[in-house]
């Protein structure tokens, strides 16, 4: 899994446990982090639904394989059952019909030795979806003792029972913005968000973050990345302020954004509010106690490997599901017409080899 923070590929060994209630085991987890060259390639790359991105996909296919065999050999892990891929999301456009996540599946195959599945998200536009978020079907079948599942990753995501079903949808740029924000002065991201913390909310600043329409927007409704560069990433750059401001005013967003969310929520919960959140973000303590203050609820964590990979965790259950030919998309969450079974199979050419 790669997302949109750009910080590395998160890769998990889970095992999968089917039947009347789905259970899982994360055996191994490990971020295998971007080089420079890297994560400027993967930045750099122009959303084109006319590109094949032949290259490209070639590229982080060829990325993905040296990193899981380095991590199959440091774990002294045999090879999985399957390899359940996400890609790198270079664009998403459901509106199109298009949506286009790199790393040639074949390849990926071929050079691990294992039986691979990638481009999940097509089958569930073609459906009529948003192909979008992903993670609801996992936090249905794993985390269902929670009123609410929260991700902040590169984009915060949320996903929670309704009478009509399960239902997820984005809810606002997260680590993308801050982490944009700390490398104008060469960090990877402002720890535990020490910096935000000593900045001011720039009252202007804020008032355009939180202007746009996508806010006001029903679900389901998804983000994709150019549209939070173009419209968060690129208002912040032109905002002439100190750093520490910057990242105080984007925390103060995100956290509002969040929390006008849960607090709609959390008028039909009748017990204590009960809200799982995991992602990098998660780890930034500010962030969190930030929403704390804006939703009026005290946050538990989980451990640190659900914080971190519970993405991860996702993708596999939806491997597993799609071997079992079940749905792995939830139409309550995504406005697809029926439940599919989404991702393209690949078996190993060994003659490759």
């Amino acid at each position: 899994m790669s997302g949109s923070s750009l910080d590395g590929l998160d890769i998990a060994y889970c095992e999968i446990i089917t039947g009347n209630r789905f259970q899982f085991k994360i055996i191994a987890a490990d971020t295998i982090a971007f080089n420079a060259n890297e994560q400027l390639k993967l930045r750099n790359i122009i959303p084109d639904i006319f590109n094949n991105y032949k290259n490209e996909h070639q590229f982080f296919a060829e990325l993905s394989a040296r990193a899981v065999n380095i991590f199959l050999g440091d774990n002294n892990l045999s090879k999985p059952d399957i390899i359940a891929s996400h890609g790198h999301t270079v664009y998403h456009f459901p509106a199109q019909g298009k949506t286009c996540q790199i790393g040639d599946g074949q390849l990926l195959a071929d050079l691990t030795g294992c039986k691979v599945i990638n481009n999940f998200r097509q089958a569930d536009i073609d459906a009529g979806g948003q192909g979008a978020p992903l993670v609801p079907i996992c936090d249905k079948l794993f985390f269902a003792d929670y009123d609410a599942c929260l991700n902040i990753g590169g984009i915060s995501n949320i996903s929670f029972e309704t009478k009509n079903g399960r239902i997820g949808f984005d809810i606002c740029g997260a680590n993308q913005l801050l982490n944009y924000i700390a490398s104008t002065v060469g960090l990877e991201y402002d720890e535990n968000g020490e910096l935000a913390e000593a900045g001011k909310i720039d009252a202007d600043l804020l008032e355009a973050l939180n202007s746009s329409s996508y806010f006001e927007m029903p679900y389901p409704k998804s983000l994709d990345n150019h549209f939070v560069r173009k419209y968060f990433v690129d208002r912040i750059a032109a905002c002439d302020i100190p750093v520490n401001d910057k990242l105080a005013t984007a925390t103060a967003h995100i956290a509002q954004q969040i929390a006008a969310v849960i607090n709609k929520h959390k008028a039909t919960i009748n017990s204590d509010y009960k809200l799982l959140v995991t992602g990098g973000g998660a780890f930034n303590g500010f962030l969190i106690r930030s929403i704390e203050e804006a939703a009026q609820i005290k946050i538990n964590l989980p451990a640190a490997e659900i914080i971190q990979f519970k993405e991860s965790l996702a993708m596999s259950l939806m491997g597993a599901l799609r071997l079992l030919n079940q749905p792995n998309f939830l139409p309550s969450v995504t406005g697809a017409k029926t439940a599919i079974s989404g991702g393209e199979i690949f078996l190993p050419n060994t003659k490759r080899n």
